[in-house]
């Protein structure tokens, strides 16, 4: 009887010290999500958000538990005091925070970062806040991009440029390599642009001018006016804020300016937006990091959810967003169900090389470590155009930016065989906005890389040019 009595009292003892144990076990995961819901951007960066809580909570969470989002809106997200206002109070709150579209907003919560101190996942804006991990690691290691930086973006067009934007010029197909670059006056056009000009030129081209446009411009003639007197065949583009590209997409189709362009469009990603320009998007050339294409194994499952749910394709944002919410569950499991920064931060360091990645909807995730960081090491990027070099980290004005930062996913140099993605690491695709239909259809045409269009032998004969230039 004394026997069973001692092994009631273990029995007990089991049960009250695994009680607190079991209750902390049980309560849901709390993920912020950090975004401008006034903006497209920022709508579709929470719906990739709910998407991907739903199918994770569908399949039984993660370990056991569920997920929850808690949602901070910063509007349009240029109000750098409200982002951090909404970034505190979200932060006290979750085990760690995905969003921000804008780098102004990423700015404005820099200062928070360190006393936070919650993992971040930046889903949208290209520039700022892991630009400090090689000079202050302890305060800033929370922050990760897998979202490309805007360094590795202007990689990805460079190597644009060098194979497809060059072969559409030998084939006569645009006159001559001239190129006028076109932007907005905000942080990360102005360093994408600071760094494309230079390097176009080592590839050939000419760049004949670049502009920055303030955000709210509401008359874009006069630029169209010094478009068609540059001689220019070519415009590339950084747009991220609807306003402009809009105004810059219609008066281009209206004034008939006949330049091709290309570029960065965030606003000719959305569906809906496409067709309230009525047809003028039409041949529009964007680099796309949310295309219907057979990137990944999971890429075309995921954009029939997205669809069925919201009835529209999704931008961007959704996606990386999407694939965020993914990975920060499968380094909860790698810290064996802990949510605590430290123990986050190690799992998210551990996605450190393509073996390792993560393989989402959007590529390969997987971030550059902070182990062997090299400022100075070469970078080269080989185009049909010709060969490129330069260091792994330029000056860029207000900050040094680096190809290969810690904590800033992968980008994608070498084709692979035999393995889940084409690439090994993450890749723009480049997509042509095809003309718009009576009943508001219209398709999207795969140019490049060209393993993801239609004619993968000849990706060059896709390419259509815009109606007012035939």
């Amino acid at each position: 009887m004394r026997y069973y009595v001692r092994l009631l009292g273990v029995v007990v003892a089991a049960l009250v010290l695994l009680g607190p144990l079991t209750a902390q076990t049980q309560q849901p995961i709390r993920i912020g999500v950090v975004t401008g819901l006034e903006i497209a951007n920022g709508r579709d960066t929470l719906r990739g958000a709910q998407l991907a809580v739903e199918e994770i909570n569908a399949a039984g969470g993660v370990m056991g538990r569920k997920i929850e989002l808690v949602v901070g809106d910063i509007k349009t997200e240029g109000d750098g005091e409200l982002a951090r206002r909404v970034y505190q109070d979200i932060a006290s709150k979750v085990d760690a925070i995905v969003g921000f579209f804008r780098s102004e907003a990423v700015l404005g919560i820099l200062p928070d970062i360190p006393r936070m101190k919650k993992p971040l996942l930046i889903t949208g804006a290209t520039s700022l806040a892991t630009d400090r991990i090689p000079t202050d690691y302890a305060n800033y290691k929370y922050v990760f991009r897998p979202m490309l930086n805007t360094f590795s973006l202007v990689g990805d067009t460079l190597r644009f440029a060098g194979d497809y934007l060059y072969g559409l010029v030998e084939r006569g197909i645009l006159p001559n390599r001239k190129i006028f670059l076109v932007g907005e006056d905000l942080s990360s056009a102005n360093l994408y642009m600071a760094l494309l000009g230079p390097r176009l030129g080592d590839l050939g081209f000419d760049v004949v001018n670049a502009k920055r446009l303030a955000v709210g411009t509401k008359d874009l003639t006069p630029l169209m006016t010094e478009l068609k007197s540059s001689g220019a065949s070519i415009v590339i583009t950084f747009f991220s804020d609807p306003g402009l590209a809009a105004v810059f997409t219609k008066t281009w189709a209206e004034t008939k300016t006949k330049v091709a362009v290309f570029g960065i469009n965030v606003l000719l990603q959305d569906d809906v937006s496409v067709r309230e320009l009525k047809g003028a998007g039409t041949g529009y050339v964007i680099a796309d990091f949310s295309a219907d294409a057979p990137v990944t194994p999971k890429t075309k499952a995921y954009f029939a959810a997205f669809q069925k749910k919201y009835g529209v394709r999704p931008i961007y944002t959704a996606g990386i967003t999407y694939d965020a919410i993914y990975i920060l569950a499968e380094a909860i499991k790698k810290t064996g169900g802990k949510t605590d920064a430290d123990s986050l931060v190690q799992a998210l360091e551990s996605f450190d090389k393509y073996d390792n990645a993560y393989i989402g909807a959007g590529g390969p995730y997987w971030f550059y470590p902070v182990a062997g960081f090299n400022r100075t090491e070469p970078i080269t990027l080989k185009t049909e155009a010709g060969e490129l070099k330069f260091a792994n980290c330029l000056s860029a004005g207000i900050t040094e930016l680096c190809f290969k930062n810690p904590h800033d996913v992968g980008w994608g140099f070498s084709r692979l065989k035999d393995k889940p993605t084409i690439f090994d690491g993450l890749r723009a695709v480049w997509t042509q906005i095809g003309p718009l239909a009576a009943d508001g259809t219209f398709d999207r045409q795969l140019l490049y890389p060209g393993e993801f269009s239609a004619k993968p032998e000849d990706p060059l004969s896709i390419y259509q040019l815009p109606p007012h230039m035939r």
